[in-house]
């Protein structure tokens, strides 16, 4: 038996408990909220990853077919990461909300660095899922060591994706801890545009995604997850007026026309430079892009001299 679910409850346990544990420093009240926090969010999280597989997958199946077996399973495979996290975010609001801790900006805050530590946690526990969590097999002689590949049960070496998923986490989450920034919200926003950017570049490298055809379904998501935290960054930004305020959300779009013609030039170029590690490069020079233009947006919102 998979030791999958053993794994991902100690992930989520550590999470939330490290979470009410920072928010006791910020008082009773914010405490309160954290606790509540807790089954508000899993309940959310795991319904809504189901339900975002569902639609996105299933929903043809059961009308045509009238297959509900979907709905029921307990397959990982058969939940949405991105859907999940959406779950936790709302769980969040809802628990702000319910216990006073007003504005939200500031929960959300609070919960960025033990968020972060969720998703690194359950990306690592996908080291039990096999090629769910994995990437392309590698045709060496001599497998790479741990982490840049695993060997399967038959001897084989597939990359490592779930590591790199979980160290990026990590990456954003002490990022985050240096973050200044006195808008509350404004460090869990950042943080999810980190996360999001580096997911459809470490999306692509993986061998199962959730996919209509050819496109990646949870990159989609973190597409539009991006677009919106630009645009709303564009409109707080009040030191500039008319459209122009608005030209790094188009920016943000030629970026992704960009990634979208780099895979496409990786699927079809017969060149050798064009091939996963060629089109895995210019991709994440991209992001790099797309990273540093979302700081700039940022940086010009902050207010000299004043610090959380």
């Amino acid at each position: 038996m998979s030791a999958y679910p053993i794994v991902a409850i100690c992930a989520v346990s550590a999470a939330f408990a490290l979470f009410v544990i920072a928010a006791l420093r910020k008082g009773f009240r914010t405490a309160a909220g954290a606790a509540v926090s807790f089954p508000l969010c899993v309940a959310l999280g795991f319904v809504f990853a189901k339900l975002f597989y569902v639609l996105l997958m299933e929903t043809g199946r059961m009308i045509e077919w009238g297959e509900f077996d979907a709905l029921f399973s307990l397959d990982p495979g058969t939940f949405c990461f991105t859907g999940g996290g959406i779950g936790v975010w709302l769980g969040l609001l809802l628990s702000a909300r319910v216990t006073g801790n007003r504005p939200a900006g500031k929960f959300l805050d609070l919960f960025t660095v033990p968020g972060l530590l969720l998703v690194a946690g359950l990306r690592m526990a996908e080291m039990e899922l096999g090629s769910l969590g994995t990437g392309r097999f590698i045709e060496t002689a001599a497998a790479p060591p741990f982490p840049f590949a695993v060997v399967n049960e038959y001897g084989e070496a597939h990359v490592a994706v779930f590591f790199w998923e979980a160290a990026w986490a990590l990456v954003v989450a002490l990022l985050s801890l240096f973050d200044r920034d006195c808008r509350p919200g404004a460090r869990f926003e950042t943080a999810v545009f980190r996360l999001c950017a580096g997911q459809i570049l470490l999306e692509n490298m993986r061998s199962r995604a959730l996919s209509w055809g050819f496109v990646r379904v949870e990159q989609v998501f973190c597409a539009v997850i991006l677009l919106i935290l630009m645009l709303l960054a564009c409109v707080r930004d009040t030191k500039k007026q008319g459209a122009v305020r608005f030209l790094p959300a188009l920016y943000l779009l030629a970026c992704f026309a960009a990634i979208v013609g780099i895979e496409f030039l990786r699927q079809r170029s017969s060149y050798r430079f064009m091939g996963e590690t060629g089109g895995f490069l210019l991709m994440g020079f991209v992001l790099i892009l797309v990273l540093l233009l979302y700081r700039s947006v940022r940086v010009g919102l902050r207010r000299p001299g004043k610090n959380r």
